[in-house]
């Protein structure tokens, strides 16, 4: 999908975007448009049109894909009739879920601007207890005056008598031992100078690599991928998985990559099939669901190279791999063990 433009929706004080009135507003609310719909088709071009303007990312393939299913399954079970409520409690989830990000996001940055002023107050106020002290307290004035004192003594004492004897006391010392001045130039043309051969020269000693055998598993790690959320089923729990593709040799991340659309349709599929049904979020139904993509991922490749795929829960809303489809780094090896 071509990444597009993003609408200018309204904001909120707080800077971020107003979902309440981009979806509720009874004049321009994405919500009232729906309405407007008349017939099945209608109904299907406005909310595509919709769907299309909030998720305009390249990586936002997949949620569409979704979307685009459920709203054909609707349309399908309607009967012929115009299922426009049901197409609105379709976008209210959306809403909600935009919400509930949006306060995430808020939340986050809140706690980065009180763990900044802390450090700040932090600093500043050691600063000031430190000169307070100083000068309070006439022990601690007296003391810092003494080591000033001691150090510029003894710096003055090392360049006073800790002087570099000159070339007359040298050639003094050496006339009285009965020893003559040496003379470079002499000994110089005296000693041959041999410059050592390459044979003669030390060779490096070879240390051979050895594999660390408790290295941590290659894996790949995928962008987030969206859990579908049927109508009227589980409302609680994550929203986002993070997979996890292990593989038996780091060489093969390009050839799995190359597959990522393939992935992606994939676990589209089967995580729509297995939360179909689904009252309340269970992790086990992930890893039924990764259980079954890793035959058919390796079924694509030349070589079975996929030892398993782990859907992870994201611990932190700050962990996001850099790329859509890559080799995990050291960033995410707290999913890796």
């Amino acid at each position: 999908m071509a990444e597009t433009n993003k609408p200018a929706f309204p904001q909120t004080p707080d800077g971020v975007t107003d979902w309440e009135k981009v979806f509720e507003d009874p004049d321009q609310g994405l919500i009232s448009v729906i309405r407007t719909a008349q017939t099945s088709e209608n109904l299907r071009a406005c909310m595509m049109i919709v769907i299309r303007q909030l998720f305009t990312r390249d990586d936002d393939e997949l949620q569409v894909a979704q979307l685009t299913r459920q709203l054909d399954d609707l349309l399908a079970q309607s009967g012929g009739a115009v299922p426009s409520d049901a197409a609105i409690a379709m976008l209210r989830q959306i809403k909600t879920q935009r919400q509930e990000m949006a306060q995430a996001y808020l939340a986050d940055k809140k706690r980065k601007k009180r763990r900044k002023n802390r450090r700040s107050a932090a600093g500043s106020a050691s600063t000031k207890n430190a000169i307070y002290l100083l000068f309070k307290n006439p022990k601690y004035f007296i003391g810092l005056g003494l080591v000033l004192t001691v150090l510029l003594i003894g710096v003055i004492a090392a360049l006073v008598i800790g002087g570099t004897p000159t070339t007359e006391n040298v050639d003094r010392t050496d006339h009285a031992a009965g020893q003559e001045p040496a003379d470079p130039q002499k000994d110089g043309a005296d000693t041959p100078k041999t410059k050592p051969s390459q044979q003669d020269m030390p060779l490096p000693a070879f240390t051979p690599t050895v594999r660390d055998t408790m290295a941590a598993p290659v894996a790949i790690v995928l962008r987030h991928v969206t859990l579908p959320r049927s109508l009227g089923k589980w409302k609680r729990g994550p929203t986002h998985v993070m997979p996890f593709i292990f593989i038996t040799d780091e060489r093969a991340v390009s050839d799995v990559c190359r597959q990522f659309p393939y992935i992606l349709s994939t676990l589209n599929v089967e995580l729509s099939k297995a939360f179909q049904d689904i009252e309340v979020f269970d992790e086990q139904v992930l890893a039924g669901v990764a259980r079954r993509v890793g035959p058919i991922l390796n079924s694509r490749l030349e070589e079975p190279v996929i030892t398993r795929i782990f859907l992870a829960i994201p611990m932190d809303s700050r962990d996001h791999p850099p790329a859509k489809c890559a080799l995990a780094s050291d960033t995410f090896t707290k999913y890796l063990k």
